[in-house]
């Protein structure tokens, strides 16, 4: 079975493509980097699954932030969860004390 990194978002963004509260999913087998952007943090996926052989397309989760001054620290808590291995098939994001993810979407529109 793969491993999934776990996050709850607390719901109320605009503009992207899940907006409800609830406990999502993400599925690290192709994940490449956490990195600050977007809307909060960028989750950049493989880029060889999803390359649009006409165009330089890559895949990347765009994650909704409530505090911006907190996303370097929300970058750190995504690696160290990805660094963790506990054993099990859903590894939690620990937030830092004061952000919350308020929706999230896929996109495959990013440049390689």
């Amino acid at each position: 079975m793969k491993e999934f990194l776990k996050f709850k978002s607390v719901g109320g963004a605009v503009s992207v493509d899940v907006t409800q509260p609830g406990t999502y999913y993400l599925p690290i087998d192709n994940i490449l980097l956490c990195q600050t952007g977007g809307n909060g943090l960028q989750i950049w996926q493989c880029a060889s699954l999803n390359l649009d052989p006409l165009g330089s397309a890559a895949s990347y989760y765009d994650i909704v932030t409530s505090n911006a001054s907190l996303d370097e620290d929300t970058v750190a808590a995504f690696n160290e969860a990805l660094a963790a291995n506990p054993g099990g098939k859903g590894i939690e994001v620990q937030l830092p004390a004061g952000q919350t993810i308020t929706g999230w979407s896929f996109t495959t529109i990013g440049v390689v």
